[in-house]
């Protein structure tokens, strides 16, 4: 499946909805993505509820996102998928690292 991702910027945060299957042969277009959200904002958040499919290097993706934002002094978090992609969040604890929320506003209204 395709991969796409969109920037939309809500208060003091950038959330990146990503669709399709984030995997090697998106991890370009995702890490740029992510990247050019970080500008100007406070909070970047990873939405994850339309992916298809996401794999360890998807996961890589997100560790190095999120690492990212530390260094700039952004706040990140990611938006649970559904099935597979939950339970791999679940399975590799990423959620030890970062917040894993249902919804962007829990992470937008922490601040």
């Amino acid at each position: 499946m395709t991969f796409s991702a969109e920037i939309a910027r809500r208060s003091d945060a950038a959330v990146v909805t990503m669709k399709g299957d984030l995997d090697i042969a998106s991890e370009a277009q995702a890490t740029a993505q992510l990247e050019r959200a970080m500008d100007g904002c406070g909070v970047l958040i990873a939405d994850l509820r339309e992916l298809a499919f996401l794999d360890s290097t998807g996961v890589r993706v997100l560790l190095s996102a999120h690492l990212q934002a530390q260094e700039r002094g952004l706040r990140f978090g990611v938006v649970r998928g559904d099935g597979m992609i939950a339970r791999l969040l679940e399975v590799t604890r990423i959620g030890d690292r970062f917040p894993v929320v249902d919804d962007p506003a829990e992470l937008i209204d922490a601040g």
